[in-house]
Formats: C-alpha cells, sequence, structure tokens
C-alpha cells in the first residue's frame, strides 16, 4: 500500500513541475537562455513525448477501467496524467516561447552562426554554460567554430 502513496506523492510533485512551467511562460525574456533553448530543441521531440504519454494514460486507463475504483487505481491514473500534464506543459512552453522570441535568427546572426549546423549550436550552448559573458562567447565560439563541420 506504500507504494501507492509513493505513486501519488510523485504524481503531486510531477503535477506541481507541470503547474510551474504553465505559470513560467508569462515570465519568458529575450536572453541567450531562452534562445539557446529553442535553437537547440526540436518540437518532434515534444510533440511525441505528449503522444507517447497520453497512449500510456489511455492503455493503463482501459486496463483498469473494469476494476473496482480505489486507492490503487486512482494512484496509477493520476501518476500517468500527471506525466502527460508535464508533458503538455513542455510543449506548451516550447510553442510560446518560440512564438515570442521569433526573431532568434536575427539574435544569432551576431554569432555567425549556421542554425542548420547541430554541431554549432550545440558548441555554441556549451560554450554558454561555461561562460555567461557574451563577448567571451562570441570569440571563443568565432574560433571553436571551424571544428564543426558542414551539415
Amino acid at each position: 500500500m506504500i507504494f501507492y502513496y509513493l505513486l501519488i506523492a510523485i504524481g503531486v510533485i510531477i503535477t506541481l513541475f507541470a503547474i510551474y512551467n504553465l505559470f513560467s511562460i508569462s515570465k519568458i525574456e529575450k536572453n541567450m537562455d531562452n534562445y539557446l533553448f529553442i535553437v537547440t530543441s526540436s518540437k518532434g521531440y515534444f510533440i511525441g513525448a505528449t503522444l507517447f504519454s497520453l497512449a500510456i494514460l489511455l492503455v493503463i486507463t482501459y486496463q483498469v477501467f473494469n476494476y473496482v475504483f480505489d486507492i490503487r487505481i486512482f494512484s496509477i491514473i493520476f501518476f500517468f496524467a500527471s506525466l502527460f500534464l508535464l508533458s503538455l506543459s513542455h510543449l506548451i512552453y516550447y510553442l510560446i516561447a518560440k512564438k515570442k522570441l521569433n526573431d532568434y535568427k536575427d539574435f544569432f546572426k551576431e554569432f555567425d552562426i549556421d542554425l542548420k549546423n547541430n554541431c554549432q549550436k550545440i558548441m555554441l550552448k556549451h560554450i554558454y554554460d561555461k561562460e555567461k559573458d557574451l563577448k567571451k562567447v562570441k570569440e571563443i565560439f568565432k574560433i571553436n567554430k571551424k571544428l564543426c563541420k558542414k551539415s
């Protein structure tokens, strides 16, 4: 029985993370972190995660449909519903951030980056994670970008 209560507790924590994601949408700013998030993330990943979690939720709900609704059934359904809510909140955050930050191509022109080259995008993100000063990031990136082959 402890397992089911633990599942509910984990579901509550996941749901709180999803709610936090939805509230943080209103605070999306035009900064390097968010621009890198847009450039390095893939919409297909978020859509796939959302559809996968929805499919799992539907299968689990259908499987337990014939049983008496008790704490065990509730904990399992609630856990998978919270996973679906979390993946949906990530998808919504990504789509709204991409809409708000639609000038990302102009922002990255000063870095002279090929946005179709995944190596350059990941390198820029890695450099920025280590060094937050944009001038230094530009210098380091311009020196090292030749290490990425054309894609």
